[in-house]
Parts: C-alpha cells; structure tokens; sequence
C-alpha cells in the first residue's frame, strides 16, 4: 500500500532527481514479472480505485471479446496487444482492474475456463522513476513493465517489445496516445507505433512459421463525474480569474460558458505577448494573428511559439506534431543531463564538473517552456461547446489548472499548488472488436510504399474504434 500511496504524490512535490544537476546516464530495467507483487497490486486495486482515484461506479461493455481473445491466446491461436485510451494518470488502475477482475467475471458468466488470470505487460516512459522515485524501478519492471525512451529510436526496448508479444506469456499494452489527453470524450492524435510493432510482430510470428493470427484490441477509459457541481465550477473560474489580476461579476448559468471561453482568450494573448516581449529573437511571431479571438487558433500559435523557444536553446530545428516535438525536446534535455559520455561523474575536476551542472541546469530550464506547451496543447476551444456537461468543464478546468501549476511552480504560495477536487466519478471501460494484422501482412510486405499506408490506416482503424467506444456524458 506505501508503495500505492507514492505513485500518487503529485509530481511537483517529490523529485527523486535533481534535474538541475549532472546525473549519471540513466539505467534500464528489462521486465521481470514477480507473482508475489502482482498478486498484491491485484488485490489492492479495486481498494486504490475508490479511495484514491474516487471511483464509485464501474460501468464495463463489451468484455466477451477480450475473453474470447484471451482465450485464444492461452490456446495458442493469437497473439494480441491492447491499445489502451489515456486520458488520466489513474489508467493504469482501470487495466488493472479489467484483467484482474471485469474478464475472469465475464469468463465465469460465458461459461469459458481461463487457465491463468488474465494480465498484460506494459510500455511507460523511462522518466516515471526520475519524479516518482527509485522504487518505480524494481516495481514496473516486477509487473512486466518494459521502459522507453520516447524521444528518440529506443531499438532495445522496441526489441523486448517485440519479444514480449510473440513469446512473453502475457499480451502487451500500450497507449498509442503517448501520454495523458485529459479528456474522456476525445482522443489525441495517435502515434503509429503500436500499429508498427504489431506489423513486426506479425513478421516476426510468420518467419518462425507460426499460425497465431496477431491481433490489436482497442480499449476504451472513461471518466465522468457523478454529481452535477456547477458552484464547485464557476468557483474555479472565478478562482482562475482572480488569480489572473481579472475582476468579474458572479457568474450564472447564461454567462458560464462565454466566461470559461474569455479566460482562455485571456491567458492565451497574455502568454503570447510575454514570449514575444521576453524572447521575440527566439519566438516565432504571426503579426497577422496577434489579436485572435479565436481560441484554438490562439492556444495553437502559442504552443508553437513556446516550444520554438526551447527548440532554439537546444538547436532544434521544428519538425512533426507539438507533441513529437514536446519528446524530442524531452529527450534532448535528458541527454544534456544524464550524460552517457562521462564514466565517472565523481571523478569530474571542479571545473568540468561546474560546466556540466550549468548544461542540466540550462537544459531543465529549457524544457520548462516545453512543459507549458505541453499542457496548452491539451486545451481545446470546442471541446465543452460541442457538449457543456459538468464533466468536460471539469476536465477543461483541470487542463488549464495543470498549465497555471506548472507556471507558478516556484511559488510556494501559489493558489494553484493544490487540484481542486470536484467529487467522486464513475469509470467506464469498453473493449472494441479485434483488430487483425495478419490480415493486413500481404499487403504490408508488398512494398515499402505499402508499408506505410497499412501503418497509417491501422492506426487510423484503431482512432476510430476508440472514438466509437465513448459514451456521452450526462449533461
């Protein structure tokens, strides 16, 4: 349970490593699954859902087509992977709970015996550790987790990948989000790795003449709020606008929207205008849009301005989605800190050792502005127009929340240190109909033209199986 207890603490407030500092290069921990732990994470679960994530209701649609997969894959007739939504940080738990105990409960209720329990290994970022603490480096690996490096080609870690979905004896689960959206109603832009992976896998089955047929199955996390908390709402606006310096009369139900939407005209055109006073060498500068009132528009152009102004301390040149540029900006602030170049950093002279502190130093200030955009790039204009019920207020507020967080971090006094809370929710998880590569490999093998566009529509196919599995939240 302690060890539960600390993958909870909020990251701002526990940092196992100084990242303003020279470190030694960072180590990885190839997955070794421990029974005994598993058994306990297993049992702890449904416990964790309640009191720390405030789950009070578990919805679950659609699990006869993991059992019948599972099956499959004990008999030996398919290999799978689960490509996960990742809207929150508490996912993990909800996986947990869907192989531990939603398909053993449907398996007893389809009359199919199971010869194991069900359980998946997993892919998370190589980071976790560096703000979570060491302990996640012995725990992760004990339920099969396999560590990577997300902002640059991690080949070992593709390897193990690999090797785990064609003789691991557990399937293998990934968000092909990359990370946290925020947002339970809509999904990020999916990475194609996992569609890439799933195609190897499925070489990698057919050279060593098996039959399995390769599977992906998408799975669907949702969140929604149970109780309809508009004052706890418009007090975390007026929270937000205060704290801003703004001065507005009580909100109601008529202006609540348009004052949600203000404020983030507000923040946007503030940030930006900072950037261009403060770093207008570094930040690239529409004139032509500097007074948008069009929100997406404005969070857009700041995100790009933001990360341009990392991306220049690092000599990156801009290249791809905000968010493969936010994991190249990651991975080159790890390489100025963790340095595989120096044997020994206790055997550094003062004077190298000065240099390469001032090199983390600079880099972990660099990527600051990477961490902000990173937050902006979640924040939508349309999402709660589109369907204003208490849950997609919430989720927005929180995203705005994390980026005011995230800028007032030094100051210790900050209204923003603590999330508000705003009640208990209710989970949903649903499973969509497999998803076969065996079916696609001819046509994949065909030409590397091909390659690319099974790629590109698998993980288009698996979008679309996501989106199909949200449900609408209560307005």
């Amino acid at each position: 349970m302690r060890v539960l207890i600390r993958i909870a603490i909020h990251t701002t407030e526990i940092m196992a490593v100084d990242l303003t500092r020279v470190q030694p290069p960072l180590k990885v921990y190839p997955p070794k699954a421990n029974k005994f732990i598993l058994k306990i994470i297993r049992g702890l679960t449904p416990l964790w859902l309640w009191w720390q994530c405030g789950i009070r209701q578990i919805e679950t649609r659609y699990i006869d087509r993991l059992v019948e997969a599972t099956q499959k894959f004990q008999d030996g007739k398919a290999r799978y992977m689960l490509a996960f939504r990742h809207p929150t940080t508490d996912d993990p738990f909800a996986m947990l709970y869907l192989l531990a105990y939603a398909v053993p409960e449907q398996a007893r209720e389809m009359r199919i015996k199971l010869t194991t329990l069900p359980h998946s290994g997993f892919v998370y970022d190589r980071g976790i550790s560096l703000w979570a603490g060491d302990y996640i480096n012995w725990l992760f690996p004990a339920l099969g987790g396999i560590s990577i490096f997300r902002g640059k080609l991690d080949r070992p870690a593709l390897n193990l990948m690999r090797k785990q979905i064609t003789n691991g004896d557990a399937p293998l689960s990934m968000a092909p989000e990359g990370g946290t959206n925020g947002k339970s109603e809509t999904i990020a832009e999916l990475e194609p790795g996992i569609a890439q992976i799933g195609f190897w896998a499925a070489e990698d089955l057919q050279k060593e003449g098996r039959t399995e047929e390769m599977l992906i199955i998408p799975v669907g996390i949702q969140y929604e709020y149970l109780t309809k908390d508009w004052d706890k709402i418009d007090q975390t606006i007026a929270t937000i606008e205060k704290e801003c310096g703004l001065s507005k009369p009580k909100i109601t139900p008529d202006t609540r929207y348009q004052r949600l939407y203000d404020l983030g005209i507000y923040l946007a055109q503030w940030v930006r205008d900072y950037y261009k006073s403060f770093y207008g060498n570094y930040a690239k500068i529409d004139s032509g849009n500097n007074n948008s009132d069009d929100l997406a528009t404005s969070l857009q152009e700041l995100a790009d301005r933001i990360l341009s102004v990392a991306e220049m301390n690092f000599g990156i040149k801009a290249k791809g989605t905000p968010i493969d540029r936010c994991r190249r900006l990651e991975q080159a602030g790890w390489d100025r800190i963790f340095r595989n170049d120096i044997k020994d950093i206790e055997q550094l002279s003062e004077v190298e050792r000065g240099f390469a502190d001032q090199l983390a130093l600079e880099a972990s200030y660099s990527n600051w502005h990477m961490r902000i955009a990173e937050s902006i790039i979640g924040i939508t204009s349309d999402y709660v127009r589109q369907h204003p019920s208490p849950s997609r207020y919430i989720e927005v507020l929180k995203l705005m929340w994390s980026v005011l967080q995230r800028v007032t971090e030094r100051n210790q006094e900050s209204a923003f240190k603590e999330v508000p809370d705003f009640g208990k929710r209710k989970l949903t998880i649903s499973v969509a109909e497999p998803l076969s590569v065996s079916e696609r490999l001819t046509e994949y093998q065909s030409s590397r033209t091909s390659a690319k566009e099974c790629t590109k529509k698998l993980t288009e196919e698996i979008h679309v199986a996501m989106k199909n599995l949200i449900l609408p939240s209560v307005m």
